[in-house]
């Protein structure tokens, strides 16, 4: 009998590998889903950033505005008042003007993605369009978008969004 193998054992062996089997096609259907959600989660990450350099960074140089070619970095901080979401129309007003060379405005943010970028000033009535960037194809579904309330130099309020999509 030491030699023999028994229905038990042959039962058993395929019982473990029907689980296993089943383990492996229930990993293998739950990575697309899995992968889908890490790269919402990185494009939604790269919208936020992108929103808070444009928010609460004043920009390098800090007078880029002046002379918008010289920008290394772009932000819409207003250098004079160093305070947290209170945006400078002069550097909104240079942005809107640098973002008709998109690909420009893509360089100094550092984007992979596609995004687009509005400011509207809502306590004018109508809501004024202060900031309108988009490139010509937006060529794919919005991933993330981002509202922010910030306040301008004149003292009024508007709303910052930015929308990011995978290209």
């Amino acid at each position: 009998m030491k030699g023999q193998l028994s229905f038990d054992y042959y039962f058993s062996l395929i019982v473990f590998v029907m689980f296993v089997t089943f383990l492996f096609f229930k990993l293998i259907t739950f990575f697309p889903f899995y992968s889908s959600e890490v790269l919402d989660h990185r494009i939604r990450s790269e919208a936020y950033q992108v929103s808070e350099l444009l928010v609460n960074d004043v920009g390098y140089p800090g007078n880029w505005h002046a002379d918008a070619s010289s920008a290394q970095r772009l932000g819409l901080s207003d250098e004079t008042k160093n305070k947290t979401n209170s945006l400078s129309l002069a550097k909104a007003a240079a942005f809107n003007t640098l973002c008709g060379d998109y690909s420009k405005i893509v360089q100094l943010l550092d984007i992979k993605d596609g995004f687009w970028v509005t400011l509207t000033k809502t306590t004018a009535n109508p809501p004024q369009a202060v900031i309108l960037c988009s490139p010509q194809d937006t060529g794919g579904k919005v991933r993330a978008n981002i509202s922010r309330i910030v306040a301008f130099d004149d003292g009024t309020y508007g709303e910052l969004k930015v929308s990011v999509w995978k290209k």
